[in-house]
């Protein structure tokens, strides 16, 4: 038997713990959604679901989503409805909940004259009393270090007035309240032969609710503490069975001692105990195909074997790194608990499937389907999806589209290349799969879409990448190197403006780019191509991006690079300064006031880059990014490249009148190639082949050392005597600390 010894001592101390928690105490824990790929659904796939939610398989946690953190709220809907109900409505459930559970005094219930609302005063009273022991505050993590948690006892005394109150009653729900508050208050006391002589006495006559079995797991737990194992398990068995609520509180407390007590456990206990400490034992020891099995030999009806197969097929997904296409190398090979599906336990649960004795027929033969499909035998699979919607519960959408989403992973896992339209009949599934929203499926319900839906996009990308179809491969799954393609963006927005077949409008659908971003992209490329008028046309086609206002005027230069500025009152739109531009360029070719149209066209290039002023300019879903390290490869060398506004500079520097000028001109083009060199050398971002960078793209002191001492600057030290020298000294540091030097 593939078990773990466990050591009572050590789970009795944690039971204690849970204990105190479930009197009304947070779990000091953070709660997350877990995100393990997965197309099966066990919130969908179990009819009674809600019952072993906490159950079912996480990667992450001991219990689904989190750890049982439960406690103070596991019983309070069902409270309140029980005394709501008791008191004839005489009281609202607000009124109830807000004296019970949050021990606030409601004026509606001291004032009461009706008998049954003093009592309940009365009971709630009292029972605050037991709750300042049974509800002390404690560490989680006091075990990790030198404090210790320390649970106070409730004083004889008042054990004894609660267990004397109970004598009084004679009405049979407050004597059932009276009777479980009797208990909780001797639990707390430690008096285990008070306990079990009160519980003896009064255990015929409690009904078999929810006091009964909180109760007894009270019992457990004081078994458990005197290291009676065997009994505890009997017990936690019975609760398990009994009040799915406590489930997780019975898994987590149950202890193995060794094989033999576990035979002799299993020997006094009726069928139904053996189910449910199967179900214990296979939970604790990760066990889940043993359990299955053994489970199913007892009972074919037990209604744990469904949490069971979820969780061995849960356990399957994990261990592959594709749910989609042909199986690939497994990715957790080194995780002992997560062993991956045996080929017994695929045939155990195709077995059950066939012999159809369980409850949920539905079930057996939508997880055999499933297990088939990952087996690669998608044939196979189709026929028992057939089997598997001739048993789907009527009226269970969830478990509808479950099953229509199996049967989708089936067939485009069996798909293998693109063959004329083998893609494409599968449009209509396609596009109702990706209708979901990925990111809010926990909140809109239960059917795992996620997975499917990412994995999906993935595999058929690959397989259209394979078969040359590169564009449709872009709109399935984004990547940067198909903007590198000569003709790439044409394409795409012929495409985008006109989709000629329902499964190329899906794909626009899905495309994460609009055809605005593109003209945008494509009239930055002809901007830097120094094709000023086709770049404004693109532009004008381009939507918000070409009329926002960019908040600076471009057409300043500034002594150290600065991103951000004080918005400008000129007013410039991306159109508005391609056309301004364009006035500029006319008049150099035509020889008018060529220094500072030269100069002004300059500055309006190098401000377009990422080194500029003009950041609304450029930035776009395509490009925006907040470092070079960041730019996609493909807007790499047009964003970082300042050649066009090194060549207007140096034109300036030729039409100067004075050294003046000549100055201000010459720095602003020695920027230029300052920027080329840390791209080329410190960067080395240049092409998408070439993604080594530099840490974050941080700033080298001693590159930047070298080139000022180099010859990078010694053009523009020339002009030493000049008011602009003067000017740079003062406002960059790097420059002035290198020259002193």
């Amino acid at each position: 038997m593939n078990t773990r010894t466990i050591s009572f001592r050590t789970w009795c101390a944690v039971f204690s713990t849970l204990l105190l928690l479930s009197a009304g105490l947070a779990w000091a824990c953070f709660e997350m959604d877990t995100d393990q790929p997965s197309n099966f659904s066990p919130e969908v796939m179990l009819t009674d679901a809600a019952d072993y939610t906490p159950l079912f398989y996480d990667i992450d946690y001991p219990f689904y989503n989190s750890f049982d953190n439960k406690h103070p709220s596991r019983f309070n809907d069902e409270v309140t409805t029980d005394w709501h109900t008791y008191l004839g409505g005489k009281i609202t459930r607000e009124q109830i909940a807000t004296f019970m559970l949050e021990g606030k005094d409601q004026p509606a219930i001291a004032h009461s004259t009706d008998p049954r609302v003093a009592a309940f005063d009365r009971f709630v009273r009292l029972a605050r009393r037991v709750d300042e022991y049974a509800c002390t505050p404690i560490d989680p993590w006091a075990s990790y270090g030198d404090k210790k948690n320390t649970v106070p006892k409730v004083p004889a005394a008042l054990a004894s007035e609660v267990v004397k109150d109970y004598e009084a009653q004679t009405d049979a729900f407050m004597k059932n309240r009276y009777a479980f508050q009797a208990l909780k208050a001797l639990f707390y006391a430690g008096d285990r032969a008070a306990f079990e002589r009160f519980f003896t006495r009064v255990e015929k006559d409690m009904p078999r609710n929810t006091l009964y079995y909180r109760a007894l797991s009270y019992r457990a737990g004081m078994a458990c503490k005197a290291g009676e194992t065997r009994r505890a398990n009997l017990l936690y068995a019975e609760v398990f069975q009994h009040l799915p609520a406590m489930r997780p509180v019975a898994a987590f407390s149950f202890t193995l001692k060794d094989e033999a007590d576990w035979r002799e456990c299993l020997r006094e206990a009726t069928p139904e105990l053996r189910t449910a400490l199967w179900a214990l034992i296979g939970f604790r020891t990760h066990d889940d195909a043993r359990a299955l099995r053994e489970i199913y030999a007892i009972d074919p009806r037990s209604p744990h074997l469904g949490l069971f197969l979820t969780r061995i097929i849960n356990k399957k997904e994990e261990h592959r790194d594709n749910l989609i296409g042909p199986e690939k190398r497994p990715q957790y090979e080194a995780y002992p608990r997560n062993n991956p599906m045996t080929a017994d336990a695929a045939a155990l649960i195709k077995r059950i499937a066939a012999e159809e004795k369980t409850q949920n027929p539905f079930l057996w033969y939508a997880g055999a389907a499933y297990i088939t499909t990952l087996e690669g035998n998608t044939t196979a699979a189709s026929a028992l999806y057939d089997k598997a919607a001739r048993t789907l519960p009527a009226g269970n959408s969830e478990a509808a589209d479950q099953l229509r989403l199996l049967r989708l992973v089936n067939s485009l896992t069996a798909i293998k290349a693109i063959k004329g339209d083998n893609v494409e009949r599968l449009t209509d599934e396609l596009v109702w799969l990706y209708r979901h929203n990925p990111d809010q499926e926990y909140d809109k319900g239960h059917v795992r879409f996620k997975t499917a839906i990412q994995q999906s996009r993935t595999y058929l990308a690959q397989l259209y990448r394979r078969a040359g179809n590169d564009m449709y491969a872009e709109m399935l799954h984004h990547t940067s190197e198909f903007y590198t393609t000569p003709g790439a963006f044409d394409k795409l927005i012929a495409l985008l403006e006109k989709p000629r077949t329902p499964f190329e409008r899906m794909l626009v659908g899905l495309y994460v780019y609009s055809v605005e971003d593109l003209y945008h992209f494509k009239a930055m490329q002809v901007l830097f191509a120094d094709r000023l008028s086709e770049a404004e046309s693109l532009m004008a086609k381009a939507g918000e991006y070409g009329t926002r206002d960019l908040g600076v005027n471009p057409f300043n230069a500034y002594i150290p690079d600065r991103m951000i500025r004080k918005k400008s009152k000129a007013n410039y739109t991306a159109l508005s300064l391609l056309r301004k531009m364009q006035e500029g360029e006319a008049k150099i070719k035509r020889g008018e006031d060529v220094y500072n149209n030269a100069l002004l066209l300059g500055n309006a290039f190098y401000n377009v880059t990422y080194y500029g002023t003009a950041q609304p300019f450029w930035r776009s879903e395509l490009i925006g990014a907040d470092r070079p390290t960041v730019i996609p490869c493909y807007a790499r060398r047009m964003m970082l490249d300042c050649s066009l506004a090194k060549k207007y500079y140096r034109i300036a520097v030729d039409a100067a009148a004075n050294d003046e000028e000549r100055a201000k001109a010459v720095f602003l083009a020695i920027k230029c190639d300052r920027n080329a060199f840390y791209l080329a050398g410190f960067h080395k971002l240049t092409s998408c082949d070439a993604d080594q960078t530099s840490g974050d793209g941080g700033f080298d002191t001693d590159a930047n050392t070298n080139w000022i001492r180099g010859n990078g600057f010694n053009e523009f030290k020339r002009y030493a005597h000049t008011q602009y020298y003067k000017d740079v000294i003062r406002e960059c540091g790097y420059f002035r600390r290198n020259v002193s030097q």
